[in-house]
């Protein structure tokens, strides 16, 4: 009868499992919002626990529009003041989202209660941002990188005359980056370009200790400093845009939903 009971319980399991594994661990899908039209990026902000994204509204001019939703999916709304919001990063620190648009730079203080965009001395078309030890990367329209620090734009060194749609900054003194859906690294410091060319990559981001995540057609890889590789860690396949709460719990974009991982220690049998 225990064997009996054991073999039903496994039988349950494999029709019902609907968790994944991610680093060789066990996670929960929690879908936080669906309907979403065409999401460009999303950040989560750790401090208000709320996930904030720029996607394209239907039937409205500026057609793109910077969104939030609560972890809990209770609240959900539109932030106005910035047209065409794309790029987005956030300061954990000091609790301010940075949005990027067509007319430059804003920053939103979320240790104010109200949440009013504030321009930043920035003026160009922005489409990807990304912020480490208070200084803000961004990359525009025309896919040139610069670096916004202490009030002065100055071009990413490393980068100047490479097209760039997206970067990223590592825990190893690496910018990565994003060329035509290939992915590519460069040392701070240097002008040596590698490639992880084999790769068709639709987002990278990096966790809340820098860990460079990469996105593929086929799956998600982390980049692994030691090897100079990118170390597959999970079947998710395209994957559209990722953020994390943790280290260990992503949140990320697939179609219109922007879901959630949670751990559980208990693996579902069936997966």
């Amino acid at each position: 009868m225990k064997y009996l009971i054991l073999a039903l319980f496994i039988s349950s399991a494999s029709a019902h499992c609907s968790g994944l594994f991610l680093n060789r661990k066990y996670y929960d899908v929690n879908i936080i919002k669906e309907g979403v039209n065409k999401i460009h990026e999303i950040v989560f902000n750790r401090n208000d626990n709320t996930a904030y994204f720029t996607f394209e509204q239907i039937a409205k001019v500026p057609t793109r529009a910077l969104g939030y939703v609560k972890l809990d999916g209770n609240e959900a709304g539109v932030i106005d003041g910035i047209r065409n919001a794309t790029g987005l990063a956030i300061d954990q620190a000091l609790n301010r989202l940075y949005v990027g648009g067509s007319d430059g730079l804003y920053m939103i203080n979320n240790n104010k209660k109200d949440k009013v965009p504030e321009q930043m001395p920035v003026n160009d078309d922005i489409r990807s941002l990304f912020i480490k030890d208070n200084a803000v990367y961004f990359v525009n329209r025309r896919r040139e990188a610069f670096k916004f620090d202490f009030g002065y734009v100055n071009h990413v060194f490393e980068l100047q005359g490479v097209a760039v749609d997206k970067l990223i900054l590592d825990d190893d003194n690496n910018i990565m980056f994003l060329q035509n859906n290939k992915v590519f690294r460069v040392k701070i410091g240097t002008r040596i370009v590698n490639s992880h060319e084999k790769y068709v990559v639709n987002e990278i981001a990096a966790d809340p200790h820098f860990k460079p995540y990469v996105c593929a057609k086929d799956g998600m890889y982390v980049y692994n400093k030691y090897k100079y590789a990118l170390d597959k860690v999970g079947e998710l396949k395209d994957v559209r845009k990722l953020a994390f709460i943790t280290a260990e719990e992503p949140i990320y974009v697939v179609l219109d939903k922007i879901v959630r991982l949670v751990s559980n220690p208990v693996a579902c049998l069936g997966n």
